[in-house]
C-alpha cells in the first residue's frame, strides 16, 4: 500500500509538471512568445496580477495636461525560464524637441489573507482565485527584478509634464533587459494645452506617525538624522498634494516646571516641525494631534495622555498623569498650556492655518465628554479652530469649526451636513476600516477605480477635505503583513518603508490622480460650472452609484481636458 502511494504521488507530480509545461507553451504560442518575455501594456487602473495574462495591446498611450502627473502601466510575462530583468529608460520627445523624463518602477506584491469584510464580491478585484493571494502594491525602488517562469510582472511609469512643455504628442521608449535579450514598449504622451493650478484647495491629510520611524531606520531619539528622514518624508508628500501634516504636539512641545508651580512651554521642536513642513510645500495646514483618547469604544468618557513635565536642567520633574479630561484637575493643566499654544501660534503668524484635534471619532455615547472638552478649548484659547474625525452629529454642534465625518455617515445625513455649511464650518470626509459594501475606498483589494472616484466625490458634493489615518502605521514587516490588528488590507498604510525614506504604493499614485482630478473640476468650475457638473455627475450618480468602467472614466477625464482647452 505503501509502495503504491509513492507511485501515484510520483505519477501525479510528473502530471502537474507536464500541465504546467503545456500552459506555458501553449501561453508562448497563444500570446507569441518569442523570446524569453512578452511586454505588454495595461491601463494605469487595472491590478495585474502574477497570473494575468497578456492584454495584446503593445503601445502606451497616456493623455495629460502640463503641471501634472500622470501614470502609464505595462507588464513582463515570463516564457519557459526563470530570469532577472531590469528596466531602461530614456525621456519623451515632443514638439520643438522638448524633452521630459520619466520613471518606470517594478510594482512589488504583498500577501492579503483574506478580503475586507462586509463587501459584495462585484466590488472586489475580480481574479482568478480568491485570498490567500499575493496582490500588487508597493512601488519598488530597486534595479533588478528576479522572475519565474510563466508569471507576469507589472511596471508602473510615472511621467511628471512641465507646465512649460509644449502641447502635443510626445514619444519614447521603455526597455526590458535580461542576460539574453531585450525588449521594448513604445510610449506616446498626448499634453494638452491646460496647465494645472499649483494651488492646492482640496485639504489633504494622511496621518504621518513620526514614531514609527523610530524601528525601522533605528533611530534613538529626535536627532539630526531624525530630521533629515523627517524631511525626505516631507519632500515625498508634498509630491502627492498633501498640504496638511498631523503634528504630535504633546511628544513635540516640551513641558518645563516653573517657579511659580505653573509650566513653561518650549516649542522649538513644534516650530522645527512645522518650519520644515512648510518649507517643502505641504502646510497648508497644520493639524494638532490629539489631547485625549477613549479606552473602549463605546466607553463615555475621554482620558488625557500622560504628559512628562521636566526641570530646567533637563532631568523629569513630575509626570501628569491620564486622567478624566471632565476633572479640574485636566482644566488645571489645560489652563496652562493652551494659552501658551494660542500666543505662539500668534507669534508665528500661524493661528489661521492651524486646527486642533481633541479626541478621535466620538460617538454619540462619548458626546457629553467630548464638548466639554471643546468648552476648555473655547474657553482658554478661542482663536484655535477644531477639527474632528467624528461620528456623532446633532450633538457636537459648537463643538467643531471643520466637520470629518465617515464617507458613509456623510451619506446618510446629507442634510445635516448641508446645514452646517451654511453655518460657516467646513464639511470634509474620511475613510477608515469603513466604509464598506458599494462605497469606495483604498483598501489593497478593491479596485483602483474606487480610489480614484473619491474626489469627484469632493467635487461632486462640494466637500473641501479628505482624511485618512493609515499614513505609515506599519506591521512590523509591511511588505508580509497589510492587514494589522485584523483591519481590511491596507487601511493602515498607503506607503512603505525605503531605505531612506519612503516607497510609494499603486494606491496612492491613483490618489494623487484623483486629487488633480478634483483641481480640473475646479478649474473647469470657474470658467464653465455646468459642464463640470456635467462631467462630475456622469461619474457618480450618487456615492454609491458611480462609474466603474475604466474606458468610460477614461473617456470622461478626456472630455474634462478638452473642456479646459477650449477655455485657456
Amino acid at each position: 500500500m505503501r509502495k503504491l502511494k509513492i507511485i501515484i504521488l510520483t505519477v501525479s507530480a510528473i502530471f502537474l509538471c507536464l500541465v504546467s509545461l503545456l500552459s506555458i507553451n501553449q501561453m508562448k504560442e497563444e500570446y507569441q512568445i518569442e523570446g524569453e518575455f512578452l511586454v505588454w501594456a495595461a491601463d494605469p487602473l487595472e491590478k495585474i496580477f502574477k497570473d494575468t495574462k497578456p492584454s495584446g495591446k503593445t503601445s502606451l498611450y497616456v493623455e495629460a495636461v502640463r503641471n501634472e502627473y500622470a501614470a502609464a502601466q505595462f507588464a513582463i510575462t515570463v516564457g519557459r525560464e526563470d530570469l532577472k530583468v531590469h528596466l531602461k529608460t530614456g525621456f519623451l520627445e515632443g514638439p520643438d524637441g522638448f524633452k521630459m523624463n520619466f520613471s518606470a518602477n517594478f510594482v512589488g506584491f504583498v500577501p492579503v489573507s483574506k478580503n475586507t469584510p462586509a463587501t459584495p464580491p462585484e466590488e472586489l478585484v475580480r481574479v482568478v482565485r480568491s485570498p490567500p493571494l499575493d496582490f500588487p502594491d508597493p512601488l519598488l525602488n530597486v534595479e533588478y527584478i528576479d522572475l519565474k517562469s510563466g508569471e507576469t510582472q507589472p511596471v508602473w511609469v510615472t511621467i511628471f509634464v512641465p507646465p512649460e512643455a509644449p502641447p502635443g504628442n510626445y514619444t519614447g521608449e521603455i526597455y526590458v533587459i535580461s542576460e539574453k535579450s531585450n525588449a521594448s514598449i513604445q510610449i506616446t504622451l498626448k499634453v494638452y494645452p491646460v496647465i494645472l493650478t499649483s494651488r492646492r484647495t482640496l485639504w489633504i491629510t494622511n496621518w504621518f506617525g513620526d514614531y514609527k520611524l523610530f524601528d525601522y531606520y533605528n533611530i534613538k531619539s529626535r536627532d539630526e538624522e531624525y530630521w533629515k528622514l523627517i524631511r525626505n518624508y516631507a519632500k515625498f508628500l508634498s509630491k502627492y498634494r498633501q498640504n496638511i501634516i498631523i503634528t504630535p504636539i504633546l511628544q513635540l512641545i516640551k513641558f518645563i516646571e516653573a517657579s511659580n508651580g505653573t509650566i513653561e512651554c518650549d516649542f522649538s521642536n513644534f516650530d522645527r516641525w512645522v518650519e520644515l513642513f512648510i518649507e517643502e510645500g505641504v502646510v497648508g495646514r497644520i493639524e494638532g494631534g490629539h489631547l485625549a483618547y477613549r479606552k473602549e469604544w463605546e466607553a463615555k468618557e475621554f482620558y488625557s495622555y500622560e504628559t512628562m513635565v521636566y526641570r530646567a536642567d533637563g532631568s523629569l520633574a513630575y509626570k501628569v498623569p491620564s486622567m478624566d479630561i471632565t476633572s479640574k484637575e485636566y482644566y488645571c493643566f489645560l489652563s496652562k498650556f493652551l494659552p501658551q499654544l494660542q500666543k505662539h501660534l500668534e507669534e508665528k503668524g500661524w493661528i489661521n492655518i492651524y486646527m486642533q484635534h481633541l479626541a478621535d471619532e466620538p460617538i454619540p455615547a462619548s458626546s457629553e465628554s467630548y464638548r466639554i472638552l471643546a468648552g476648555y478649548v473655547r474657553k482658554l484659547a478661542p482663536k484655535i479652530r477644531i477639527i474632528e474625525a467624528n461620528q456623532a452629529t446633532e450633538e457636537l454642534v459648537g463643538a467643531l469649526d471643520v466637520w470629518v465625518p465617515l464617507l458613509n455617515q456623510f451619506d446618510e445625513n446629507q442634510a445635516f451636513y448641508n446645514q452646517r455649511k451654511a453655518a460657516g464650518e467646513e464639511v470634509w470626509f474620511y475613510t477608515c476600516l469603513a466604509p464598506t459594501g458599494k462605497y469606495p475606498n483604498r483598501f489593497i483589494d478593491y479596485p483602483l477605480i474606487k480610489v480614484r472616484i473619491l474626489h469627484w466625490i469632493n467635487f461632486k458634493y462640494n466637500l473641501s477635505g479628505y482624511l485618512h489615518w493609515g499614513l505609515n502605521y506599519w506591521s512590523e514587516n509591511p511588505f508580509k503583513n497589510v492587514e494589522p490588528n485584523n483591519l481590511p488590507p491596507g487601511d493602515a498604510f498607503i506607503i512603505y518603508p525605503g531605505r531612506e525614506g519612503p516607497l510609494s504604493s499603486i494606491r496612492l499614485e491613483v490618489l494623487r490622480l484623483g486629487v488633480q482630478d478634483y483641481e480640473l473640476l475646479k478649474m473647469l468650475e470657474e470658467q464653465n460650472p455646468v459642464k463640470a457638473r456635467e462631467l462630475a455627475d456622469q461619474l457618480v450618480r450618487t456615492i454609491t452609484d458611480y462609474e466603474k468602467n475604466v474606458s468610460k472614466f477614461n473617456e470622461i477625464r478626456q472630455q474634462l481636458m478638452t473642456a479646459l482647452s477650449q477655455t485657456e
